[in-house]
């Protein structure tokens, strides 16, 4: 049986993670699986569902998604000794970090543990918001390692191209492979019991009405993910077009403070400083086990992401049954064609993103044309099992 090594930078879970897990989760009865990743403090859904499949992990200490020199050299040393230990086949990347360093980790013991070296991109980094000069590091070090690897596996077609176009990466080595979910073991609550569930565990906050718009979105709160934005269309929605909303952003992360500072700049009234509640209108209930089941809750799916991959969350909520709003960045066109299964935004533009969610309001048969494609497309072109059988394909090349 060949072994795996699956290594990711973080082991808070998001898109990256949720994508090792259903790997590792459904490919542990035909290779040997081992996943090695950075921890840091507080809950961590990615070794609950490890240790309940039985999947053997290692933690590194420091790998870490900031760049600090000593630590990542720890982390490569620590890389180096876990290879050295599992003695894997195949070598499995994800996130840039762990591109970098697994890379290098992996070449500079290729004479004794020879293996083959396979990444997943999830959004190139190099294009993301995180400065001129960190920008420009990971542009250089991805071109520098992309040559150790053997397949470089994009999710969407503007990964993909930009690997061409800026990493002058050879068409042989890379390979476009859509993610998928499986409607079957979703286990989507209905909109009642979702609503029910969803509130029950936001502490201090009620079931809204059956008049209550509830707008929902799902994600890690980075700068990256847009959520200012999303809460200035909310207070659009609520202040000028005098809309009913309720608005619940899952997740957690390091913006919580600003996020939650914006929102009461915008609803003072709603600030409860006794109890710590912020906004009755805007919830950060922070992360959520499981929160796909939870998505039918949502009268509209919210994405507003200055940068991703082939988000998930947008995937899942597609397959919920809910109209989806979405940030026309990374892979998102590839699994939302504007106006047909869903709609395309500017992230940046709140006021353009409140009237579109207002015009879906007005005219739910149109919300409905898109939720019934988005369906189809779901079951059809984002298929779990096809993600699943050309990745297979790419292991035993």
């Amino acid at each position: 049986m060949k072994k795996i090594l699956y290594l990711v930078t973080e082991s808070k879970f998001g898109g990256a993670q949720r994508y090792i897990v259903d790997l590792a989760v459904n490919l542990k009865n035909e290779y040997e699986i081992t996943v090695a990743f950075g921890q840091k403090k507080g809950h961590n859904e990615l070794i609950e569902f490890l240790e309940e499949a039985g999947i053997r992990y290692f933690i590194i200490p420091h790998f870490q998604r900031e760049i600090c020199l000593f630590y990542d050299l720890l982390a490569f040393f620590k890389i180096r000794n876990i290879i050295k230990e599992t003695r894997p086949d195949i070598i499995h990347l994800s996130t840039s970090k762990s591109s970098i360093l697994g890379s290098l980790a992996a070449k500079s013991l290729y004479k004794s543990h020879p293996a083959k070296i396979i990444y997943s991109v999830h959004g190139w980094v190099f294009n993301k918001p995180v400065g001129f000069f960190k920008n420009k590091f990971y542009h250089f070090a991805e071109k520098r390692t992309a040559k150790y690897k053997d397949r470089i596996i994009c999710p969407n077609k503007i990964d993909y191209f930009e690997a061409k176009k800026q990493l002058k990466i050879d068409d042989k080595k890379l390979k476009l492979i859509y993610n998928g979910i499986d409607l079957v073991h979703t286990k989507y609550l209905t909109k009642s019991e979702a609503k029910d569930a969803l509130f029950s565990v936001i502490e201090n906050a009620k079931v809204p009405d059956e008049k209550t718009i509830l707008i929902g979105s799902v994600g890690n709160l980075y700068p990256n993910k847009g959520f200012l934005s999303l809460i200035k269309a909310l207070h659009y929605l609520i202040i000028d077009y005098g809309y009913n909303i309720t608005a619940v952003i899952i997740g957690e992360g390091p913006q919580r403070q600003e996020l939650e500072e914006r929102i009461i700049k915008f609803h003072p009234m709603d600030y409860n400083a006794m109890d710590g509640e912020v906004g009755n209108k805007i919830l950060l209930p922070g992360r959520i086990n499981n929160a796909a089941r939870l998505l039918p809750a949502f009268d509209f799916y919210v994405n507003t992401s200055l940068k991703e991959g082939f988000p998930y969350t947008i995937l899942e909520a597609m397959g919920a049954g809910v109209p989806v709003i979405a940030a026309k960045t990374g892979g998102i066109p590839d699994m939302i064609t504007d106006g047909v299964n869903g709609i395309l935004i500017d992230p940046k533009n709140s006021k353009n993103l409140a009237k579109i969610i207002s015009d879906l309001i007005k005219n739910p048969d149109g919300a409905q044309k898109l939720v019934d494609h988005a369906l189809h497309d779901v079951s059809h072109l984002f298929n779990f099992n096809k993600m699943m059988e050309e990745t297979r394909k790419v292991y035993e090349e």
